[in-house]
């Protein structure tokens, strides 16, 4: 006969009511244990308070205070009988959660306290000094959230490998060719520095030198913790062109597995394929991965992987999933701009499913519970910051804006329009730089975001989507795509000249021409004797003519003409750089004016790190006496002032002419000073 189980009673009774497993005894002195960690924490951190935060009581008195309830709660629960308890029941219920999950409880309970003290800390701290003491409590508050829900799976790599190897090597394929079309000469294509690069570029060098330290804040409408990232980068590669884009190539490249396996899990291979495959040859994205003009390029990056995490974590109900959804969404807060709308799409998804799909919603109330707990963890700092710091965090939409910068109201005074037309009208253009509108800002680009081909697909792609929305797949893409369109380009002024605003809808767009082309395909092969074969040799020409299209229009018609940006911006790039590479002991000066002034073009700020040039505003006519003759210097004239050079050179001879040509044609001359004559 086998054992009898090893029970205990409780009470004076000796029914079945008083007799409790083991099972069950050990459970509660599990939840007792997590109620006693939890107090424990809440005291220490109470303490914390109290010594770091002199001059404000209310904090470190709140966390004593839900110490003390929480060990009363123990105490009552250890101490009383069952039937001495009155409000047992009740605090039952509420412990039988923690009691069969008391390392998780602890752990939540410890993370949402330190998101707060980072918030808190963010607000004491007096504006200067390190801030990395705070950076380390906020990390700690992600990795005890994370730790609550995500643990190692056994996986056996082998066997995933074995069998799913052909399509490893697929993708492995498609993001080699990704990563030489954005990695290949990336510091000399384009082989200017834009304005807005050179922005990024002299934040990051501010991190540098320690004169930015808060990277839990915003600057110009940029995460600063995006600016600590490159200037991590850079001191590994150097402050160079090179250095300052890699982060750019690198998430590009890292783009195409990410989406691959988002549309795979929501699709099939074949959509997969053609959607990375346009990823990694489109001259839209591949010229954003080689330069690093605001972050819609991240932010297309970390919507996609976000979104895998949160769609499969509704299919397979997995809380693990929704919080590393919940956690790289709020990872992306602190990067750019669009981790708001991600972050605003996701409630007005989630109510659309309850519409189309509520027993879906239902099963996963614990697993969005989870995502919500860990997206307010991660991004509590930055929503102090915003709360404090308003004007500052809604800085580009205040400028931007239509509504914000009253520009809606202007321009329908201006042409005699209603707004609601108005409006309308920008819905229409920013759809339109899908495969019409030429991408214009910081590109020049003849053409629109997909090529011919592509553009075409893609119309019969998101319709095909449109005409399934109902679909949980369909709404998440839709949702994805229209939100972008509408807040990231209608909502802002000119949307048809700027197509790198709504990058994050990028992936959709690659998607939706993947689901076209897979319906035409299977359409198509059914009337084909060998229906296999033909799939894969239709598919294989697309993507060659795709392919083709792209790089020829990125690599033969648009890089070597020099037409990234204007020439005034050109101009200045060439001059910061020549002077950054002569180094801080010449000193420059500028005969530019009125074309180019410095500290306008913030690129040549970063190639001189900082090195002030001298502006010589009015038209040289005679020699500048100003100047100590022997000194080291240098003098860049534009081709419109190079005829006061020759009073340069009389009065500060032996020097070296040296003639830059853009294209072909001349944009500035230099004429370098040995100086100690």
């Amino acid at each position: 006969m086998s054992p009898s189980p090893v029970v205990a009673r409780t009470g004076d009774g000796a029914g079945e009511e008083g007799v409790r497993p083991a099972a069950q005894i050990k459970l509660e002195a599990r939840g007792r244990l997590a109620l006693g960690l939890a107090a424990l924490g809440l005291a220490l951190i109470g303490q914390f308070y109290l010594i770091s935060v002199r001059n404000d009581l209310r904090d470190g008195l709140l966390f004593f205070a839900a110490a003390i309830a929480l060990f009363v709660i123990l105490a009552r629960q250890a101490e009383a009988t069952e039937e001495g308890l009155p409000l047992a029941a009740q605090v039952r219920r509420v412990m039988n959660r923690a009691r069969n999950a008391p390392v998780r409880t602890v752990l939540i309970a410890l993370s949402l306290a330190l998101a707060y003290t980072t918030a808190r800390f963010l607000q004491a701290k007096p504006g200067y000094g390190s801030y990395w003491d705070v950076f380390a409590i906020w990390v700690v508050s992600i990795a005890c959230y994370a730790a609550a829900f995500v643990h190692p799976a056994r996986f056996d790599a082998r066997a995933w490998a074995r069998q799913s190897q052909r399509e490893i090597i697929l993708v492995a394929s498609l993001t080699g060719v990704a990563a030489v079309a954005r990695f290949w000469a990336l510091g000399a294509i384009p082989n200017i520095l834009s304005g807005d690069e050179g922005v990024l570029g002299v934040l990051s060098r501010s991190v540098a030198k320690g004169e930015l330290v808060n990277m839990l804040a915003t600057i110009y409408g940029t995460s600063t913790l995006y600016a600590f990232i490159l200037a991590g980068v850079q001191k590994l590669l150097g402050f160079a062109p090179f250095g300052l884009r890699f982060t750019s190539a690198f998430v590009g490249t890292l783009s195409v597995p990410v989406l691959y396996l988002f549309a795979r899990r929501m699709f099939n291979v074949h959509v997969a394929v053609v959607a990375a495959a346009l990823l990694a040859v489109s001259h839209f994205h591949v010229h954003f991965s080689r330069v690093i003009v605001a972050g819609g390029l991240q932010d297309a990056f970390y919507a996609t992987l976000a979104l895998y995490f949160f769609y499969t974590g509704l299919e397979e109900r997995s809380a693990p999933r929704m919080v590393l959804s919940g956690l790289v969404m709020g990872l992306h807060l602190y990067i750019y701009m669009g981790a708001r709308l991600m972050i605003l799409l996701m409630p007005v998804y989630v109510v659309a499913l309850l519409i189309t799909n509520r027993k879906l919603v239902l099963e996963n109330i614990g697993p969005l519970s989870a995502f919500a707990g860990a997206l307010i963890v991660i991004s509590a700092p930055m929503g102090w910051w915003a709360y404090t710091h308003w004007n500052e965090f809604m800085a580009r939409a205040n400028q931007l804006g239509i509504f914000q910068s009253r520009w809606l109201a202007a321009e329908a005074a201006r042409v005699g329009k209603s707004q609601w037309s108005i409006v309308l009208d920008q819905v229409r253009q920013a759809f339109l730089t899908v495969n019409y509108y030429p991408v214009t800002w910081f590109y020049y680009s003849p053409l629109p975001m997909l090529d011919f081909a592509s553009g075409a697909i893609f119309i019969l792609g998101i319709a095909y989507s449109l005409y399934h929305v109902a679909d949980r797949r369909h709404l998440l893409l839709q949702g994805l795509f229209w939100s972008g369109v509408v807040v990231g380009g209608a909502l802002v002024v000119a949307p048809a000249s700027s197509a790198y605003r709504i990058l994050i809808i990028f992936p959709a767009v690659c998607i939706f021409v993947g689901l076209a082309w897979d319906r035409l395909v299977e359409l198509g092969s059914r009337a084909a004797t060998n229906s296999r074969v033909s799939q894969v040799a239709a598919t294989v020409v697309l993507l060659t003519v795709i392919a083709g299209l792209n790089f020829k229009a990125y690599f033969v018609d648009y890089a070597p003409k020099c037409l990234y940006e204007n020439v005034n911006t050109r101009y200045a790039s060439y001059m910061g750089a020549y002077a950054g590479k002569l180094g801080p002991t010449y000193a420059p000066y500028a005969l530019s004016a009125p074309r180019v002034l410095y500290g306008i073009y913030k690129s040549v700020n970063y190639f001189t790190s900082g090195l002030p040039i001298t502006d010589i505003v009015d038209p040289l006519t005679g020699p500048p006496t100003f100047i100590d003759p022997h000194s080291r210097a240098v003098f860049f004239f534009t081709p419109q002032r190079e005829g006061e050079l020759a009073f340069v050179q009389s009065y500060m001879p032996g020097g070296k002419v040296d003639r830059l040509y853009d294209c072909g044609t001349l944009i500035m001359t230099a004429y370098v000073v040995p100086g100690g004559q």
